[in-house]
């Protein structure tokens, strides 16, 4: 019975796990984990509170007597809202907790404050777009090297995540500067316009 066990795990390391390795399944996996968890912290709203977790419903959220359901912090923060299932609805809450927030926030801001808070996100940017640039090299290598395509596909898959982080924090930069808190279309016009390219210079 332990040589047939042993035959299996053998056969399996050989002819399953060893070539998955050789093409990198397991970090293309990963990658691709590591940007299904950032799509879904971009398609909820994020905590206005402590700004680390996404507003969600837990798995045992039952509804009160006027159908609202209890929305809280994923980072367990302790911030939470009462309201309607549709993520929509806590959009709405959530942006407009965060609009008055913020708007408060950068009217008691100073001159010098302001431009010592654009310099950290500019900073935050374009230290991300170094890594992008990094891991861009590393793919160009491992092509070079004659690695196989599944491995240079799942090193460029990781310049997708942090360049959304790059072009999120230059468009925070961006919102300080010219106080553009919370308009409708600012991050379309943000894109469109080429304005994230000289938050990189």
């Amino acid at each position: 019975m332990n040589l047939k066990n042993g035959a299996k795990r053998a056969a399996k390391f050989t002819f399953v796990e060893m070539p998955l390795s050789i093409l990198g399944w397991r970090q293309l996996r990963a990658n691709n984990g590591y940007i299904r968890d950032l799509w879904r912290t971009l398609r909820h709203p994020q905590c206005p509170e402590c700004g680390r977790g996404v507003m969600h419903l837990p798995a045992n959220a039952q509804p009160d007597e006027k159908a609202l359901y209890p929305w809280e912090c994923s980072a367990k923060c302790g911030f939470g809202v009462l309201a309607p299932q549709d993520p929509a609805e806590i959009r709405h809450i959530v942006q407009a907790r965060s609009e008055t927030r913020g708007k408060q926030r950068l009217a008691f801001l100073g001159d010098p404050e302001r431009d010592k808070l654009i310099t950290s996100h500019l900073r935050k940017s374009r230290a991300y777009w170094v890594v992008v640039a990094l891991v861009f090299l590393m793919a160009a290598w491992q092509l070079a090297i004659g690695a196989p395509v599944m491995v240079v596909l799942s090193v460029l898959s990781m310049c997708l995540p942090f360049s959304v982080h790059a072009i999120r924090w230059s468009y925070r930069a961006w919102q300080v500067r010219s106080g553009t808190l919370f308009v409708e279309g600012a991050f379309g016009r943000y894109v469109r316009d080429m304005l994230w390219v000289r938050g990189m210079q």
